[in-house]
């Protein structure tokens, strides 16, 4: 499927999710560096030494399934997570 829908029925490339994912992750990035002149993991804390990803707390897969795809790109839906805590994330997510 290369189409996906949001919650007012909009109908979405994908090549546009994943553009409007890869913004909104550099956004979600700036504003924490912004706000606090550095980025760290908003669960544990840590910034040195930890490699840093964007995660959704709702998934992008799970947003596209559910009518949602807006979720995708929403910078309230991506948290800045260390490695650890975003695989921990993405395993209580699953359960």
């Amino acid at each position: 499927m290369n189409h996906y829908y949001t919650s007012d029925d909009e109908k979405v490339a994908k090549s546009v999710i994943d553009n409007r994912i890869r913004e909104a992750k550099a956004n979600a990035l700036s504003e924490q560096f912004w706000e606090y002149g550095y980025n760290f993991c908003s669960d544990c804390l840590k910034s040195n030494g930890v490699r840093l990803d964007c995660s959704h707390t709702i998934s992008v897969d799970e947003a596209q399934k559910t009518r949602r795809a807006e979720l995708s790109w929403d910078i309230n839906n991506i948290k800045v997570r260390c490695r650890e805590c975003h695989i921990k994330h993405d395993n209580r997510s699953k359960l």
